[in-house]
């Protein structure tokens, strides 16, 4: 830390493992040492979002205030901003009632620290990260990423066993240890020689004595730093070792046991007292306490005096108002201890207490809901609901939305008005979505499909194909939520609800295969939508729009204008949860027509919605834009560190599985670069294909030239359904890769086969998915195609392709395209073409080191002019040679992987341009013409 550089140490153990007093003692001696320590912690019952930095940044405001700090937002104050991450009612903000900008939000944190650590180095010290919420952790992570050159030391203690033990915390530890500066310290459990320097110290007895009951307190305790301090208290008050000696150590099996022996030491009015401190926290003010007992004053005083003598609570240096108890687990053992009965009868006297008379008390609203919730079996059900509801709102205004989701989910599950239940579920299932949760709002929505009132159960199924949308699920479940919807309600045009459903069923019908039918009905939606005139309602139907699949599967101009047109309303609206997809398909689009100058506008606006809603997805799609860039200008190397950012961001999504994508980018890099050589040795050529994608395994055989197993491939991929593949975003790049494989095979059926679905991709480029495979103008496909076929016009397609490779400012388009164009010239005998275009495509390939290029320029064998008498085709001399040999018309056919009809029908074509008349002439003419080997 104090060599500019910052430092994380996670610290993990047991409860009790001595996580705490270790972050105490080190946080101590560096604030010794003039280092600003600033303190946060996280509570297992409701707290506010963002914990455990609400107070730190509390800490800090009144300075930030006073000398405010400049920050990226401009106009709206650091201090301002984080007003609402401390929990302060007066900085909630927001615009239109739209969430703002994460990255807003968080870059205020950072700026704030940051600042604090320009003064002076700077210790953040985090407890019981465990319970800390989803956005916490975001928060943490985008701290930790950005301040690697900041004098920042963050120590964070958490839980490594379960129930505590928490994945989304593991999951970002995981993350961040990747970093550098970034530690984990598991604390272990004490041994026999811990225990004992610990009795030597506390009983003031040689080591040889100390040794024998550290061995009995090692195995009572099991090296348990708290349950040992904690027998050792109770065994002090009967006689010390002494008690050990006689055999009197009692053996707890949790810290309950040992706690249990000084309760009882308290009058039973003093113990009700202690019960009641327990319900308000493990920090509790005394005023509540003084407020809420009908004891009196001076019970309740007297009470905290004989919990304190006991070791029961503490009092905080500096805190006069308040008192804590000394661990969790000893809260939790007070808690444990209590009748339930009491408890909830306690929950409520708090909860009144702090509602009637502590207008103004740190976490008001999260605390009567927490109370309110406790005590709702006393008929307080319809304030828990308020108070659940109200702390949701706060946490959904400053972006926590995991944290509120879990609120009004909690809530719907006590109210008690059907109605109310079913708003606060949908209100859930949004929280949800927008924290990217799409499982759980799937599952909310469709509960509500089935109890909710008709305009309810519509909206229910809006929210349920959106969250199958962006979960990439066929929409056949969502096409009969909407439909069952749509029937209960109206058809009016100028209903809003009626138009969202409307678009929503369009997509989910694309998504289910019914792409003719979606185009007619979200056209219609868009349309009704302009005719009202909002422009919330327009930018749904406009999403909706963008984001389904259309007939053709891609009319890009279409979807292009709309993307635009909702990328501007996004913007002009603050709307940036639609904004993300806007800018995708723009990009995606922006590429189809050959226009690259929209690429940086997409990959920008993509960063913009993925730092203004927290959804890493949409920074996942700005890297794909950026692989894309660097793809097309032949930069492999930038190309190939953008796969190894976009593979890690990818694995932080969780259930979010991007390997295949990433592992379809990493295959194009390579195939043009020539490295897919060194996984040959793995590749056998009997691959199951039920065990891969299909389709790039025939790919890969393509390109390491295995006939065999190619021909075998394409044959099965043919026979099954190819209709699973159509309506997905990967077609295209199917296609391609089948075309690929035809061309190799020089298979004329196949070719002729998939030439009308390439035709549907005419005049425009060719991209799998969101940027994981880029082929280029589907116009030089059908050149080939057509070159092979003997039919057509190719060199008209060649050069509309070449055009739109020039305008998609792509060298490595352009090189693929020259060469294709060579291997059309060079089966056709234009010989001083072929050098002219070979050399262009040469000279593009070599600047670049495209190895795949440079393979394609190197003709094949028996294909030069004076090999290719009398007009016959590399086809028909492949099959003249086999004939030759005195090979039938099947062997023929099984040998170059065609039908025995075809192979008939070439057999036919040889003999009329050779002018044989049988087989032997035919071989004696290939023999005399120097066409064997």
């Amino acid at each position: 830390m104090t060599d500019g550089s910052r430092q994380v140490v996670f610290i993990g153990g047991e409860p009790g493992a001595g996580k705490s007093r270790l972050l105490a003692e080190v946080a101590t001696a560096l604030y010794r040492q003039d280092t600003t320590v600033l303190v946060g912690g996280c509570i297992a019952e409701l707290g506010l979002p963002y914990q455990p930095f609400a107070e730190p940044i509390e800490t800090i405001l009144p300075a930030l205030v006073r000398d405010e700090i400049p920050g990226e937002a401009g106009d709206r104050p650091i201090s301002r901003r984080l007003m609402a991450l401390a929990g302060r009612r007066e900085g909630d903000w927001g615009l239109g009632g739209q969430p703002e900008h994460h990255r807003d939000l968080y870059d205020a944190a950072v700026d704030a620290l940051r600042a604090v650590a320009a003064e002076s180095p700077l210790v953040l010290a985090l407890e019981d990260l465990h319970w800390a919420g989803d956005p916490a952790l975001q928060l943490l992570t985008y701290l930790v990423e950005r301040t690697s050159d900041c004098r920042v030391l963050l120590l964070a203690t958490h839980r490594t066993t379960a129930p505590e033990r928490a994945a989304p915390l593991t999951q970002a530890i995981t993350q961040l240890h990747r970093l550098g500066g970034v530690r984990r310290l598991d604390l272990a459990p004490l041994d026999v020689d811990d225990i004992t320097t610990y009795l030597v110290r506390e009983a003031g007895v040689p080591t040889r004595r100390a040794r024998r009951p550290a061995t009995i307190l090692r195995e009572q305790s099991g090296g348990n730093p708290f349950f040992l301090r904690e027998l050792w208290r109770d065994l002090s008050l009967r006689g010390g070792l002494a008690a050990i000696d006689a055999g009197n150590v009692v053996a707890p099996e949790s810290v309950r046991d040992a706690f249990r022996l000084r309760l009882d030491r308290l009058t039973a009015e003093h113990r009700e007292v202690l019960e009641l401190a327990a319900v308000i926290g493990d920090t509790f003010e005394v005023a509540i306490l003084l407020a809420a007992p009908d004891c009196g004053t001076g019970a309740v005083l007297a009470a905290l005096d004989d919990a304190v003598a006991l070791g029961l609570i503490e009092r905080p240096a500096g805190a006069a108002e308040a008192f804590r108890f000394p661990h969790a687990l000893a809260r939790q053992a007070v808690l444990d201890l209590t009748p339930p009965s009491r408890l909830i009868l306690a929950h409520a006297r708090v909860a009144d207490v702090i509602e009637r008379r502590f207008p103004a008390i740190d976490r008001r609203v999260q605390r009567l809901a927490h109370h309110y919730t406790a005590a709702q079996a006393l008929g307080l059900a319809e304030k828990a609901v308020r108070y659940l509801s109200e702390s949701g709102r706060l946490a959904d205004r400053i972006l926590a939305h995991a944290d509120a989701a879990a609120l009004f989910d909690r809530a719907s599950a006590l109210a008690e008005d059907p109605a109310q239940r079913d708003e606060l579920r949908l209100t859930a299932a949004r929280s949800y979505f927008l924290g990217a949760d799409f499982v759980r709002a799937r599952e909310i929505d469709e509960l509500v499909t089935t109890t909710g009132n008709p305009g309810t159960k519509v909206r229910a199924a809006i929210g349920y194909e959106s969250a199958c949308f962006r979960d990439g699920l066929p929409g056949h479940r969502a096409v009969e939520l909407l439909t069952a919807g749509l029937r209960s309600i109206d058809a009016d045009p100028a209903d809003p609800t009626y138009v969202r459903a409307l678009a929503s069923l369009g997509r989910a019908l694309s998504y289910s295969g019914h792409v003719e039918e979606a185009d007619s009905v979200t056209d219609r939606a868009v349309e009704f939508a302009r005719a009202l005139g909002d422009d919330g309602l327009l930018a749904a139907a406009l999403q909706s729009s963008v984001t389904a699949l259309r007939k053709p599967l891609h009319q890009p101009r279409i979807r292009f204008d709309r993307a635009t047109e909702l990328c501007d309303l996004a913007k002009r609206t603050h709307s940036l949860y639609d904004l993300g997809p806007a800018a995708m398909f723009r990009g995606l689009d922006a590429y189809l027509l050959g226009e690259p100058r929209y690429l940086n506008a997409a990959k920008a606006d993509l960063l913009r919605a993925a730092n203004a809603t927290g959804q890493g997805h949409f920074e996942y799609l700005s890297g794909c834009v950026r692989y894309c860039q660097h793809f097309l200008a032949g930069e492999f190397d930038a190309a190939e560190r953008t796969c190894a950012f976009l593979r890690e961001l990818g694995e932080s999504f969780g259930n979010d599985d991007t390997a295949g994508s990433n592992g379809l980018q990493m295959y194009m890099i390579r195939r043009e670069t020539g490295a897919l050589e060194q996984i040959r040795p793995l590749i056998t050529g009997d691959e199951d294909p039920a065990e891969h994608w299909p389709p790039g395994l025939l790919a890969l055989y393509t390109e390491l030239e295995l006939g065999g197993p190619a021909a075998r491939l394409l044959r099965w991929l043919l026979d099954n359904d190819l209709s699973k593949y159509h309506n997905t975003s990967q077609w295209p790049g199917v296609l391609a890769f089948m075309v690929e494989a035809a061309l190799f095979l020089r298979d004329e059926t196949v070719a002729h086969q998939l030439r009308p679905l390439m035709a549907d991709f005419a005049g425009h480029n060719l991209v799998a998915g969101e940027f994981n495979a880029l082929f280029g103008s589907a116009d030089h496909y059908l050149g080939s195609i057509d070159s092979l076929l003997g039919r057509g016009s190719p060199e008209e397609l060649f050069t509309c392709a070449l055009e739109m490779d020039v305008r998609s400012e792509s060298p490595v388009h352009q090189a693929q395209t020259l060469a294709a164009h060579a291997a059309h010239l060079r089966r056709h005998g234009a010989s001083a073409s072929t050098e002219e275009v070979t050399a262009r495509a040469r000279s593009l390939a070599e600047s670049l080191n495209l190895s795949r290029v440079l393979r394609m320029l190197k003709p094949p064998a028996g294909s030069s002019r004076s090999r290719r008498p009398d007009g016959l085709t590399v086809r028909e001399i492949e099959v003249l040679t086999l004939l030759a040999e005195g090979l039938g018309n099947r062997q023929i056919a099984d040998r170059l992987v065609i039908s025995e009809n075809t192979a008939a029908n070439h057999i036919r074509s040889i003999r009329g341009k050779t002018g044989s008349a049988n087989r032997t002439q035919a071989a004696i003419y290939a023999a005399t013409r120097g066409l064997l080997t």
